[in-house]
């Protein structure tokens, strides 16, 4: 006759590694600590600074915004002689800012693009 096996109660998270109970809860207090100072971080920091280059036009004040967001287009800069063709990522405007696609990842400057009238 074969003896009955009465199945192994379980005792928690705990008893499935191999660390003592201490050392887990230190690593679990680090990870939250590191959470919160990432938080605030993001809380201090409040985003990407985007700043305008008009390249000769009129001023246009630098911003902040968060990663992923579009890019909130300012009032297009103004100068003598030109047309205003948009933002772009190069000084050299070979490389123009998509409105409706180009997201926030960084902080960046972006360049004013002009035509001649």
């Amino acid at each position: 006759m074969e003896e009955e096996r009465s199945p192994r109660p379980l005792r928690g998270l705990y008893d499935r590694v191999n660390i003592s109970v201490g050392t887990l809860n230190i690593v679990i207090i680090v990870l939250v600590a590191a959470l919160l100072v990432c938080f605030a971080y993001g809380i201090a920091h409040r985003g990407y600074t985007i700043t305008f280059d008009s390249l000769g036009g009129t001023a246009v004040e630098s911003r902040k915004q968060m990663y992923g967001e579009l890019l909130e287009e300012p009032e297009a800069p103004v100068r003598e002689g030109y047309v205003f063709d948009g933002w772009y990522r190069d000084q050299n405007t070979a490389y123009p800012w998509n409105q409706e696609e180009d997201v926030i990842t960084e902080s960046m400057t972006l360049y004013a693009g002009w035509k001649e009238l």
